[in-house]
């Protein structure tokens, strides 16, 4: 098989029980992207496994985000009877890969990655999509920017207004809640406690449910209660060990009720500080913190015109989720005319766009197409978006200090001539 649609099929990337996952490059943008595969003999001869992939389609439809592994496009070969995903290639590695390579993670570094986790999980949860496979192997980090990226919601389900179901046993054990093990409804909490196996591994190196078998481990999450981190490790903080025990509470009514309030209670316990101002230098002012909001598409009708878009992005310049150490100058023999002079401020902007796939530029420079995840200076930015067949869109961009927000671009088709 050598393509799937317009896709080129380049080499295997991955494979799991369900199918296998192609790099495959889209011959229409010259775009590499990730070909999720389901099996024909699976297709074929399970209903219940068809559901399922239609069902990660739904699910990852409905999910744009930084955070989340984009959806690109879905179909059927004809030729080949196999369905496909087309979904955007992370090039990079999982954190289950880096704990096989015993590589170290700060304190902060782990802390980032679940404040990032659970933002996603938010969003996700907010369009009633529970993910129910939380795992170091379904959390991407990108090689260029150290973005963390969601994916494979292969067993998620879609809460379609509360309606009844009874669930098969579908995960991982070791990072599975209590409720997913006995087989019944689960909600946005059963993630949680999955982050919280995920966030104690990556500080302890130990899995909090260790077991020879699946029975075992199940009896393990069933019925005891693991060594709270910062027994096993001088170096965690009480409040972040003790916050991971919450998380995995046995009741989901005693754990966090939502990822917005698993990610601020990280965000408040994390040792990372805001850097020292000068003193009677400002403290800036948060524009906004922690929404998605949109540009709207400018109406072909109308003139253009700018739209201010006040966007809080993060005062330090840190890079994803990797740790920024300034320069260090030479020292200056203070003078009466030396002054301290504070580093520039940076910030981040995380773009996508509706569609997907409009090029960006900031102040005339081009910076590639969306998503994209961008480190500006502090102040005014000129942003344009463009896309084949839609209406270009302009608008002026305000980043200040604080945290990083995601900001969607939705443009509009160009009217076809009569």
């Amino acid at each position: 098989m050598k393509s799937l649609g317009r896709y080129e099929i380049l080499l295997e990337i991955g494979r799991g029980a369900m199918g296998i996952v192609y790099l495959g490059s889209d011959a229409k943008i010259h775009r590499q992207v990730a070909l999720k595969c389901l099996r024909p003999e699976l297709f074929e001869a399970s209903e219940e496994t068809r559901k399922r992939f239609q069902q990660e389609i739904l699910a990852l439809g409905r999910l744009i985000h930084p955070n989340i592994v984009t959806i690109f496009d879905a179909g059927e070969d004809a030729a080949t009877r196999t369905a496909y995903i087309v979904m955007e290639y992370v090039e990079g590695t999982s954190l289950g890969q880096l704990l096989k390579k015993g590589t170290p993670l700060s304190i902060d570094q782990v802390t980032r990655i679940g404040i990032d986790i659970c933002r996603a999980l938010d969003f996700a949860h907010s369009k009633g999509v529970i993910h129910r496979d939380i795992k170091p192997g379904n959390i991407l980090l990108t090689s260029e920017l150290g973005t963390i990226k969601v994916t494979d919601f292969g067993i998620a389900r879609l809460d379609e207004g509360g309606q009844t179901q009874t669930d098969h046993l579908l995960g991982t054990p070791q990072y599975m809640s209590p409720e997913q093990c006995k087989g019944e409804k689960v909600d946005g909490r059963s993630d949680l406690f999955s982050v919280g196996a995920l966030l104690y591994e990556l500080l302890t190196r130990q899995k909090p449910f260790p077991g020879e078998n699946v029975a075992a481990i199940m009896h393990q999450v069933l019925s005891k209660t693991p060594a709270p981190p910062a027994t096993l490790s001088p170096d965690i903080p009480k409040p972040l060990s003790d916050l991971v025990m919450k998380a995995l509470e046995k009741e989901p009514g005693q754990r966090f009720q939502s990822g917005a309030e698993m990610a601020d209670a990280l965000s408040s316990v994390s040792s990372h500080r805001e850097p020292a101002r000068p003193v009677g230098e400002e403290r800036p002012t948060l524009a906004l913190s922690g929404s998605q909001d949109e540009i709207p598409p400018t109406p072909a009708a109308q003139r253009r015109r700018w739209a201010w878009i006040p966007v809080a992005v993060a005062a330090a310049a840190i890079l994803g989720w990797w740790s920024f150490k300034p320069r260090t100058e030479p020292t200056v023999a203070p003078t009466s005319e030396t002054k301290t002079v504070a580093p520039v401020p940076m910030g981040k902007v995380d773009l996508t766009s509706t569609p997907t796939g409009a090029e960006i530029s900031i102040n005339g420079e081009p910076k590639g197409p969306t998503p994209l995840r961008l480190d500006l200076p502090a102040g005014s930015h000129e942003l344009v978006a463009k896309m084949k067949g839609h209406h270009p869109l302009e608008a002026t961009i305000s980043v200040a200090s604080g945290e990083t927000v995601p900001l969607n671009l939705k443009l509009t088709e160009e009217e076809s001539a009569p």
